[in-house]
């Protein structure tokens, strides 16, 4: 009896594209053929990937994304629905934009569909365009104008339709709840996190990447909830008590122009470095040169970057929020402080920077306990579901 399953992946980012959902598909385009699973990817692409990549692999398919909202989703509608027929399994990256073309196909075809969730989409676009201000919590509870609400209805459609949500932790889970899904169809499934390895000791790279001092790390895309801003505002504050210590922050996005500016005001040119975007193995680089890592954010789906700089051996800051608590426990691999509360961030760096002892201790127990995130446990619970 042939037991071999066909998935069609459909994603809104693949490699070259950077980020957490494009790592996850391109590990499952690797990993789920070893399980006798075949795989292709339905993506979007900037300029020319998508004929570049389609002459090379016929397993990735590329609608361009310099069109219009409208030719572009329906051009990814029309790829999922020339592809149906093979799949066994459609399996979507999240609500909106894979999800609205690649559900409308299954749904033609009298398909299931599988979706991933990673946040809400609605919440991060009314934060990042239409003024929003309330956290991921507290937005599930409100109303807003015609903008936010339409997202917040379409995305809540293609959760409903599909066969079964998936969600990398038991946050998600708990805000997928709140938009009316079934606990039944949603489940977790942690995300794997490449094991974080450089084999430079941290003194060459200190000398290689000209890093010197007490040395903070924070990455993330640079958007409101990132909460960089704090990072920057207690630098004067730490460096009374330490002219030693350096503010590295690496990542792009939106509020870099007033991140410089605020590096300007305080006049800490030579005290904060913002990074940009770094390759992987760079970022690895600078997080295992730095001394502590900390994340001020004001959500997380799934922290990878905090999985990763435990990996790494560095201490962890980071918040009380979403997914954080399910990987940080206070005081055993890290310490979990309040969104944005400045002196709680502040005594927390200090802390852990005064007691090598306990700081030692911390980056001994972060790297015990991240089997749950590896591999082949993702893959093994992804596979039982699918």
């Amino acid at each position: 009896m042939n037991n071999k399953k066909n998935i069609l992946i459909a994603t809104g980012i693949f490699p070259p594209d950077i980020g957490g959902p494009a790592t996850y598909v391109d590990t499952l385009l690797k990993e789920l053929p070893k399980r006798g699973i075949e795989v292709r990817v339905v993506t979007y692409a900037s300029g020319n990937q998508e004929f570049k990549n389609n002459l090379s692999d016929d397993k990735i398919f590329r609608i361009s994304r310099e069109q219009n909202i409208i030719l572009r989703y329906f051009c990814y509608f029309l790829q999922v629905w020339k592809l149906i027929s093979w799949a066994d399994i459609i399996y979507t990256q999240g609500p909106i934009s894979s999800g609205i073309p690649a559900s409308f196909a299954c749904r033609l075809c009298k398909k299931k569909y599988y979706l991933k969730i990673v946040g809400d989409y609605a919440w991060e676009q009314g934060r990042q365009k239409y003024g929003i201000k309330e956290g991921l919590d507290d937005f599930q509870i409100k109303k807003y104008d015609f903008r936010v609400e339409l997202l917040r209805f379409l995305e809540y459609r293609v959760a409903r339709g599909a066969a079964k949500v998936i969600v990398p932790s038991n946050y998600l889970k708990s805000i997928v709840l709140k938009w009316g899904i079934v606990e039944e169809k949603i489940n977790v499934i942690y995300n794997s996190v490449r094991k974080a390895e450089i084999m430079k000791e941290k003194k060459a790279l200190r000398k290689e990447l000209c890093i010197s001092g007490a040395v903070i790390i924070s990455v993330g895309r640079l958007v409101p909830w990132k909460g960089f801003d704090m990072l920057i505002d207690i630098m004067p504050e730490l460096l009374r008590i330490n002219p030693n210590f350096k503010l590295l922050i690496a990542g792009s996005g939106p509020e870099l122009s007033n991140y410089q500016l605020s590096i300007m005001n305080y006049e800490l040119q030579n005290s904060v470095k913002l990074l940009g975007s770094l390759e992987q193995k760079i970022l690895w680089q600078y997080m295992k040169a730095s001394d502590f890592f900390v994340l001020n954010t004001g959500y997380e789906g799934l922290p990878h970057i905090i999985i990763e700089a435990m990996y790494l051996g560095l201490p962890v800051i980071t918040t009380d929020v979403g997914g954080n608590v399910e990987v940080v426990k206070p005081g055993e691999n890290g310490l979990l402080v309040e969104y944005n509360n400045k002196e709680q961030i502040k005594n927390a760096i200090l802390e852990i920077w005064k007691n090598k002892e306990a700081r030692q201790e911390m980056i001994e127990n972060g790297k015990k306990d991240l089997e749950k995130f590896s591999v082949k446990n993702m893959i093994d619970s992804l596979v039982k579901i699918l």
